[in-house]
Order: structure tokens, then C-alpha cells, then sequence
């Protein structure tokens, strides 16, 4: 017990000297009453080490005492205000909240892929890009999008616009995801807007992200 007091005296030592001499250097106290302060702090710091010397404690309940003491400064510190422990403490809170939230709502993790791919064959369909389309979709969803005979409207015959995107399912470890898409679609040919609602299946296959599926919901 008396060991471990003495290896604190150390370490309290210590953090008055430095701290001390952070405040000499940076002028944050009055010089005469500083460097007593430090004198004294550094003359107790070596006068301790040398006691220990006497009881030949082992480095190893030096370094667990000095661990368990840093710990708890460091944590009153942080939650107490001092720079630059309380910055470090908002950085990692900010990372645990955002890993526990990834955690809790792991449907999230995959979302912009989901949506970016959507948008993009939407932009192909609209530009009447057929090329594009085919390296963004399966060929059951580019013979939906490009099809005569489909339900859609041909490529390069109509537009979809207005549009709003919704992931309405997913299911992370599949990667797969279900967007749904809510807008309008326009026939170039006459000035009308049709509602256009529809569900596009976004999944992985070969290391891509491609829309497989696309089903148009009744109206």
C-alpha cells in the first residue's frame, strides 16, 4: 500500500511540474509564485523516485499504478472541459454514436449505393442512353426499360421526371435492396405527365451494383 502511495506522489509530482511549467511558458501565471511552485514540485518528484529506489518497487506495479491514475485524470479531465482532453472525448463519443447507430440500423449501411444506382439508369433512360443502361441493369430490367411490348414506355419515347426515390426494404446481408419510385413520366410526344410509381430491386452481382427487377405498381 505504501508503494503504491509513493508511485502516486510520483506521478502527481510530475503532473505539477508539467503543468506548471506549460503555465510559466505560455504565460498564464504569475513567474515568482510559478517557479516556486515548480522548484518545489521537481524537488519532491526526485526525493520520491529516490525512496522508491530505497523499497525497489517493480516496474510493473509502476507502470499498472501510473495507467490507472492517468485513466482517471484523463477521464475527470475530459469531462470537466480541459482541452485538449474534452475535444478528444466529443471525437470518440461522435464515432461510438455513429457505430452504435450503424449497429441498431444496419438497413442504413447500404443506402447511397442503393439510390445512386437508381438514379443513374433513370438518367441513361431519360437521355435514351440504351448503351449505358445495359451496364446498369440485368437484362430482365433493361428489356422492362427499352421493350416495346413492356409496360414502360420505349426508350427515347418518354421520360421519367419529378421523381422521388424511397429504400422500402433491404436486406443488408443479401445485398439487396427495394427502392421505390414516385414521380411522373412524360410522353414526348404529347404535353402530359402519367404518375409513374414503381419498385426498382437493387442488388450486387459480380461486384457490381446493378437494378435487376423493375415492377410498376398498379395506380
Amino acid at each position: 500500500m505504501k508503494k503504491a502511495f509513493l508511485i502516486l506522489l510520483v506521478i502527481v509530482c510530475a503532473g505539477v511540474a508539467a503543468w506548471n511549467a506549460y503555465l510559466l511558458f505560455t504565460d498564464q501565471t504569475d513567474p515568482p509564485t510559478g517557479w516556486v511552485i515548480f522548484a518545489v514540485s521537481v524537488g519532491v518528484l526526485l526525493w520520491n523516485i529516490s525512496v522508491l529506489r530505497a523499497y525497489r518497487v517493480r516496474a510493473r506495479t509502476a507502470v499498472v499504478v501510473a495507467l490507472v491514475v492517468l485513466l482517471l485524470a484523463g477521464t475527470v479531465g475530459a469531462f470537466a472541459g480541459v482541452e485538449p482532453l474534452a475535444e478528444i472525448k466529443n471525437t470518440l463519443t461522435a464515432k461510438v454514436e455513429a457505430l452504435v447507430r450503424g449497429v441498431a440500423d444496419p438497413e442504413t449501411k447500404a443506402e447511397p449505393e442503393a439510390l445512386e444506382i437508381v438514379r443513374a439508369v433513370i438518367t441513361a433512360y431519360n437521355e435514351g442512353r440504351a448503351d449505358r443502361l445495359a451496364n446498369l441493369t440485368t437484362s430482365g430490367a433493361y428489356s422492362t426499360l427499352t421493350s416495346f411490348w413492356s409496360d414502360h414506355w420505349q426508350i427515347g419515347l418518354g421520360k421519367i421526371v419529378d421523381y422521388n426515390l424511397t429504400i422500402i426494404h433491404s436486406d443488408v446481408p443479401n445485398r439487396v435492396h427495394f427502392v421505390r419510385v414516385q414521380g411522373g413520366i412524360k410522353d414526348i410526344g404529347w404535353p402530359v405527365v402519367y404518375p409513374y410509381d414503381a419498385t426498382y430491386v437493387v442488388r450486387v452481382e459480380g461486384g457490381n451494383w446493378l437494378v435487376t427487377e423493375i415492377n410498376l405498381r398498379s395506380p
